[in-house]
């Protein structure tokens, strides 16, 4: 069993990595870490609940920013051969669009008010009265 004290830097230690992007399932795989039905008890702390929901949002922000390094990257786009012909490299450029599309998608699923390309139309009108929606030509 776990001290308070150790509880707070494991559970430090495992924001801190989710920060970075490690899947959380792949970080209590460690020998050093909790089971995964000791974290999630964990998180029924609001304190730790909040701290884990801020760790997610800063992994979030991180894979936003890797999306651009992505997409800008050119490093292995073209390759030289042995003749010093220029070849397009085309598996990395397909990895580097299925990379950046992935990480599109599990942003907009993890903040799709943030990351979606939904767009949502709020009408809001008195109490009252009824909307009144006219088209002019």
């Amino acid at each position: 069993m776990y001290n308070k004290k150790q509880i707070e830097t494991i559970f430090n230690k495992i924001c801190e990595r989710i920060t970075e992007g490690e899947a959380v399932r792949t970080i209590l795989k460690d020998n050093d870490m909790p089971s995964s039905q000791t974290f999630y008890k964990w998180l029924e702390e609001e304190d730790k609940s909040k701290r884990y929901a801020r760790a997610k949002e800063i992994m979030a922000e991180n894979m936003f920013e890797d999306i651009i390094l992505i997409s800008d990257g050119t490093g292995d786009d073209i390759l030289i051969d042995e003749d010093g012909r220029e070849n397009v490299n085309h598996n990395i450029i397909q990895r580097d669009k299925l990379r950046s599309d992935n990480r599109k998608w599990v942003l907009s699923k993890l903040n799709p008010k943030k990351y979606s390309d939904k767009n949502t139309t709020i009408l809001e009108g008195s109490e009252d009265k009824p909307i009144k929606i006219s088209f002019k030509d």
